[in-house]
């Protein structure tokens, strides 16, 4: 009969080495600057939890807070009266860039870019109308925007008290 004897193996040292480029490298080899790591009593090492790294920001940028457009003139849905076709858009704007346009577009089409977010209109047709105002940077990328409104221009009828 064949008889084996089994000796119980033991763990060799492992040791941590820190590169200069700050990756991590584990041997069984002592090098120097090399630190032993500690074993568990099933001959594994426990790595410390990687921690998330943040990717750098600029504070500017990070605490500047977004521009707001809030239309005050008209109110959504409101009749104008005016023969002449004359009227006002105006917005209350929060956070504006000071170098910034605005941009007044009427039935998706540009009417008017100005650094002011008050537009004195003049000529326009009767009728419903949707507007909308956006505020954009000096490089043309948009920064905020109003959704769509609606108004309606009334002119008075010349076939009347004729």
């Amino acid at each position: 009969m064949l008889s084996l004897s089994v000796t119980p193996g033991y763990a060799q040292e492992i040791y941590k080495v820190v590169n200069q480029d700050g990756s991590v490298t584990y041997t069984d080899k002592p090098v120097v600057n090399a630190e032993p790591v500690e074993l568990g009593p099933d001959n594994r090492m426990s790595l410390p939890v990687p921690q998330p790294v943040q990717t750098a920001t600029t504070s500017s940028k990070a605490s500047k807070p977004k521009p707001v457009i809030e239309v005050v003139q008209p109110k959504p849905e409101a009749t104008v009266r005016n023969n002449a076709g004359n009227m006002t858009i105006a917005a209350n704007v929060s956070n504006a860039d000071k170098q910034g346009k605005f941009k007044l577009y009427i039935n998706d089409t540009l009417v008017k870019e100005q650094s002011s977010a008050v537009f004195k209109l003049q000529g326009i047709n009767r009728g419903a109308h949707t507007f909308y105002i956006t505020h954009t940077d000096n490089t043309g990328k948009t920064l905020a925007s109003t959704s769509p409104q609606t108004f309606y221009l009334h002119q008075a009828s010349r076939l009347i008290n004729n």
